[in-house]
C-alpha cells in the first residue's frame, strides 16, 4: 500500500506482489474526502489499513501555522472491511509516520509537531484507542519502522526542524547550504504502555552522509547479520550502515 498524491486528490494504492519477483499489480486506488491530507499508511490486512492526515489545513498558509504552532488538527482515518472510510483518531499534532506491531494489537504513531510517539490500540469498529506516549525534547519523529523479531521500533527524526526545512527549499532551487542533522532512535515498548519506550539514540547522521534523513528500516541478511537502511525524501540515494 502506497499513499499515492494525486491531481484528483489524495488515496491510497493497493498493489499485490509475489514473493520472489520484482513485479508489483496495481490492485485499486481508494479514496474519500475524509482522506485530504495523506502522509502515510499502514496495512491491517490485504485490503484495509489506518492512514494519517497530517493536517486539517488544505490552505498553504494555515498549514504552516499548525506546523509551528503544533495544532493538534491532524487525525488518523480507517479504511475497513466494509469498504468505508471512518476517522479513527483525532487531536494529533501532525500525525507522520504510522506503524504497526507484529502482533497487530499495537498502532504506532509520530506526531511530529508535538514532538512525540503514541502508542494505540486499535478497537473492533477500527477506531484507536491512546495508551500512553514519550515525549522528546530536542527529536522530531518522522518515520517509523518496527523489528518484528524484537518488538522495538526504529524512529527516524530530525534535529533543527527549521534547518531541515530550509534544505528542502534550497532542494528544489539546486543551491544548498542548509546542513540538517538528523538522528535514528531505537524504542523499546516498556511493559506498561502509559509509561511509553525506553529510548536510545543509536545513530546521528550528518548532512555528508544523508540530508534530511526521513527513514530507518532493518534489513536481515542471515546469520545475525543486520543493516539499517537509510533513506530521505530529498535525497537521489540511500545509505546502508552495517549494525
Amino acid at each position: 500500500m502506497f499513499v499515492n498524491h494525486q491531481r484528483t486528490g489524495d488515496g491510497i494504492s493497493i498493489f499485490r506482489h509475489k514473493i520472489g519477483t520484482r513485479i508489483l499489480q496495481h490492485v485499486k486506488t481508494v479514496k474519500s474526502p475524509l482522506l485530504y491530507a495523506a502522509n502515510d499508511v499502514v496495512a491491517t490486512s490485504r485490503n484495509t489499513f489506518y492512514a494519517t492526515n497530517d493536517m486539517r489545513s488544505t490552505n498553504r498558509l494555515m498549514r504552516m501555522i499548525e506546523i509551528l504552532f503544533g495544532m493538534p488538527w491532524g487525525h488518523i482515518v480507517y479504511y475497513g472491511h466494509e469498504k468505508m472510510f471512518t476517522t479513527a483518531a483525532r487531536g494529533i499534532s501532525y500525525p507522520n509516520g504510522i506503524a504497526r506491531s507484529a502482533d497487530g494489537n499495537t498502532i504506532y504513531i509520530a506526531a511530529s509537531s508535538e514532538p512525540s510517539i503514541n502508542i494505540f490500540r486499535p478497537r473492533p469498529d477500527g477506531s484507536l484507542e491512546l495508551m500512553g506516549k514519550t515525549v522528546f525534547g530536542n527529536f522530531v519523529p518522522d518515520n517509523i519502522s518496527v523489528d518484528t523479531a524484537t518488538g522495538q521500533l526504529l524512529v527516524s527524526g530530525f534535529l533543527n526542524t527549521f534547518e531541515m526545512f530550509r534544505y528542502n527549499r534550497e532542494a528544489l532551487s539546486g543551491s544548498i547550504t542548509a546542513r540538517p542533522a538528523s538522528s535514528i532512535r531505537r524504542l523499546r515498548p516498556l511493559p506498561n504502555p502509559n509509561e511509553g519506550f525506553a529510548v536510545e539514540d543509536i545513530l546521528s547522521v550528518d548532512s555528508a552522509l544523508l540530508p534530511s534523513t526521513t527513514m530507518a528500516t532493518l534489513q536481515n541478511q542471515g546469520r545475525g547479520v543486520q543493516r539499517i537502511l537509510l533513506g530521505s525524501v530529498m535525497a537521489d540515494h540511500i545509505a546502508i550502515c552495517r549494525t
